[in-house]
């Protein structure tokens, strides 16, 4: 058994809730409108109007998918370990099982401060090895915050993983690395 130096679970923040919450009472307002002229009034509703059945499934796919994307942002979430055999990570439900990368795969790592937005385009998992703009910053796995520990691996890839223990994680990488 392997011995754990470092463990955190992250989710994304209320800011995310603040963003959709009001997309979903807006939504269900436009649609309100458009429910009481078309179906209470009689009034066609906008400049090309659905029928009602029309109007009635539109809107239950658009309440679904909103609703769907807010369940997966609850369910989301950052779990990263730092093990004396190496780094785990996972990011649930997009990412299941956990991505190890052992010691001997690492040529170095800093805990740094970055700028999700303008470096990676944003939370989540951002940048791909195969897209030209994001090669030289590698993949960011992030839900919050600008603290992230960067790992340059031999093979000349870069991976950034958020955390909003810095001193912690850096404790524990080097704990890992000198454990090799």
């Amino acid at each position: 058994m392997s011995k754990l130096y470092f463990k955190e679970e992250q989710k994304f923040g209320s800011l995310m809730y603040l963003i959709m919450i009001p997309g979903i009472v807006i939504m269900l307002v436009v649609f309100g409108i458009g429910f009481y002229k078309q179906l209470h009034l009689g009034e066609p509703w906008g400049d090309n109007p659905t029928s009602d059945t029309g109007l009635i499934i539109t809107f239950l796919l658009s309440l679904t998918v909103l609703v769907g994307i807010m369940i997966l942002f609850i369910k989301m979430k950052l779990i990263t370990e730092i093990r004396d055999n190496g780094l785990y990570f996972k990011y649930p439900p997009l990412i299941r099982k956990f991505k190890k990368y052992q010691p001997d795969i690492i040529e170095k790592y800093e805990v740094r401060k970055y700028s999700p937005i303008r470096e990676y385009g944003g939370y989540g998992i951002k940048g791909r090895k195969h897209r030209r703009r994001s090669r030289s910053k590698g993949i960011a796995y992030n839900v919050s915050g600008n603290i992230g520990l960067q790992l340059y691996l031999k093979d000349g890839e870069k991976i950034l993983i958020g955390t909003h223990r810095a001193e912690a994680i850096k404790y524990a990488m080097d704990k890992m690395m000198s454990s090799k």
